[in-house]
């Protein structure tokens, strides 16, 4: 599917605006924040911040932000309000903040049958949750494989020993980022990583915006949209996304009946509409804010 490039101010917002009860969720880099070759260097645009903070304090109205980052690392550079849930590592952590005071991670190859509470408008966070996944003995090897097989690249590849290899470390995975290298080295590198898989075929290879993820985990996106709109029940769900692992949101979100998929950018997409950058992302945000509350008086 390749829906054609929208401009945000043309996008019908009328579905979510007058709905009662809405879930929104957002991907963050790429989305909510232009992509950087440093991601510890990743914020969230303004226009986006000041939405989602008005669009949390509107009754009926959920925001959830969704990413390959871990829980911890996406509220620290997002700093989201307290009512804004989140789901981390790709669907392996499912966070739904001090508000319930519970944080609910989701473990194995599918969530399909989690149980959750759905709360009212406003009210806590499901108390009904699966347990956190623990990393098995069988994990936690393959995540020091993983450790090990990138710190051999130096030593594989001596030509390379001068050039920095930039790895973020989350609880059930490790991603390996090559936005802004050489170009051989960055081939070279991905080349590598990915042969970890060979040895280890319990790894989950996830592909991205010039990064390559070595995850011992196989929730996606998909399956935290899935708790999300258990949890919450919404009439309608929204779901912005840039990136290859977003499609698997979008493709839960095609099984839930008033819900609405945007791709944001020019990649291929399973999604009905597309918008162009983050910048486009504040600009529909800002008027979902806008048109929402003056609907509701």
């Amino acid at each position: 599917m390749t829906p054609a490039l929208t401009a945000a101010a043309d996008i019908d917002l009328r579905p979510l605006t007058t709905a009662d009860r809405v879930l929104i969720g957002l991907d963050f880099d790429g989305v909510l924040a232009p992509l950087q070759d440093d991601p510890a260097t990743s914020r969230m645009l303004d226009g986006s911040a000041g939405a989602i903070a008005e669009l949390s304090r509107i009754p009926g109205t959920r925001v959830a932000l969704v990413s390959g980052r871990d829980a911890a690392t996406l509220r620290q550079l997002a700093d989201p309000p307290p009512g804004v849930w989140v789901v981390g590592s790709h669907g392996a952590e499912v966070d739904f903040g001090p508000e319930g005071d519970v944080v609910s991670p989701i473990g194995g190859d599918s969530v399909a049958g989690a149980e959750v509470g759905a709360p009212d408008t406003a009210g806590p966070a499901p108390a009904a949750v699966q347990d956190p996944p623990m990393l098995t003995s069988s994990e936690q090897a393959m995540l020091k494989a993983i450790d090990s097989h990138i710190d051999a690249f130096e030593h594989t590849m001596p030509e390379h020993s001068d050039m920095e290899i930039r790895v973020e470390h989350k609880p059930f995975a490790r991603t390996v980022h090559t936005r802004g290298l050489d170009q051989r080295f960055a081939s070279d590198l991905h080349e590598h990583v990915v042969q970890v898989q060979n040895e280890h075929p319990g790894i989950r290879v996830i592909e991205g915006h010039d990064i390559v993820e070595l995850s011992v985990k196989r929730a996606t996106k998909g399956d935290g949209m899935h708790i999300l709109v258990e949890a919450f029940s919404p009439t309608t769900t929204v779901y912005l996304g840039d990136d290859v692992t977003d499609e698997d949101a979008f493709a839960q979100l095609e099984t839930v009946p008033g819900s609405i998929c945007i791709k944001v950018g020019s990649a291929p997409t399973r999604a009905n509409l597309r918008i162009a950058d983050p910048e486009a992302v504040a600009e529909l945000l800002q008027r979902l804010a806008a048109d929402r509350r003056r609907q509701q008086g």
